[in-house]
């Protein structure tokens, strides 16, 4: 399980991808790109930022459900594969440089 709680807006997030890419279940408050890369991903759970109990409650969370943690950890290496891989990324900026 990995959480970085930032304190402030994280504007990239890569070492989320990085994790995803592992399978690695996530934990990150709702800031900065974390919420994007989580929602479009469909994996991790968004903790209201600065709460540190609500930090706690969410690594406790994927703690005590490690079937949960296991079976999304699959999910998590697709969805990083189908959003942010090196392929789609040069796509999507040649699309933007085309433009």
């Amino acid at each position: 399980m990995l959480s970085v709680p930032a304190t402030y807006d994280e504007p990239k997030g890569i070492f989320l991808l990085e994790a995803m890419a592992c399978g690695v279940p996530l934990v990150q408050p709702k800031r900065g790109a974390f919420p994007e890369i989580i929602e479009k991903t469909g994996s991790g759970l968004l903790v209201e930022p600065d709460d540190p109990q609500a930090l706690a409650e969410g690594i406790l969370a994927i703690h005590r459900h490690p079937a949960l943690a296991e079976e999304t950890g699959k999910e998590r290496v697709q969805k990083v594969r189908e959003h942010y891989s090196a392929a789609r990324m040069a796509d999507a900026h040649s699309r933007c440089t085309r433009a």
